[in-house]
């Protein structure tokens, strides 16, 4: 059964035009049970009470078990091609990444930052397709992109970043040195850093690791990194 985001207050909840949509394409009817869920964690057994082409509504049955994260994850990943963005933001809201922040490093792409907007609600909807296929009960924030030094500088959790050449500190071993929930993870564009880039996440604390013997793309490092984290 797909879950469906809803507005809860209480014993009640309702839906938007958009998920009211959805029901109405999966042929639900009044009366018909569901899972709901706010986006923050939450998720329900609920029933239909009302569903038109505008909106819909119904009532909470009862709570539902919702997944606890062993971490709270930042995804830093550099500007890449759209497909292979839109890829990180579907696998990583699926392992469960909390936050997104693109950022601008020396070889990433460098048109991110245009048409911001739309690229910021095309990744949104794509974030919350990914949490009611798999049942996250929480829809990942997404932050405008900033340049990597900025968001080096501005860390305030622990932070590793996958570079390739690093071939001694395993993800693996060095995740579990870390005692704390938050944990950022940067990953390189597809030229990947430069290597004064690498310098200057040393020298502010940030620890180079690797994922392993081969060369993964973003996206696939991406969603190997978030997963290893959370294990």
């Amino acid at each position: 059964m797909p879950q469906y985001l809803a507005d809860i207050s209480k014993e009640r909840f309702t839906m938007d035009k958009e998920e009211a949509h959805h029901l109405k394409v999966a042929r639900l009817h009044i009366g018909a049970e569901i899972k709901i869920f706010d986006g923050k964690g939450s998720k329900f057994l609920a029933r239909l009470t009302a569903l038109s082409d505008k909106s819909a509504c119904g009532e909470i049955l009862k709570p539902l078990p919702a997944p606890t994260l062993k971490r709270n994850i930042t995804l830093y990943f550099s500007a890449v091609a759209r497909a292979a963005a839109e890829d990180i933001i579907d696998k990583c809201t699926q392992v469960g990444v909390s936050r997104f922040a693109a950022v601008l490093s020396k070889f990433s792409e460098k048109d991110l930052l245009k048409k911001w907007e739309t690229k910021y609600s095309r990744w949104h909807q794509l974030a919350l397709a990914a949490c009611k296929q798999c049942e996250n009960p929480s829809v990942p924030l997404i932050e405008k992109p900033l340049p990597f030094e900025e968001a080096i500088t501005k860390l305030s959790t622990p932070a590793i970043i996958c570079y390739e050449d690093e071939n001694k500190t395993s993800i693996i071993d060095y995740i579990q040195t870390i005692k704390t929930k938050d944990l950022s993870i940067f990953i390189g564009p597809e030229g990947g850093y430069d290597k004064a880039e690498i310098a200057f996440a040393k020298q502010k604390g940030v620890m180079p690791v690797t994922l392993g013997q081969n060369i993964l793309r973003a996206e696939t490092a991406a969603a190997a990194a978030c997963w290893a984290a959370l294990q």
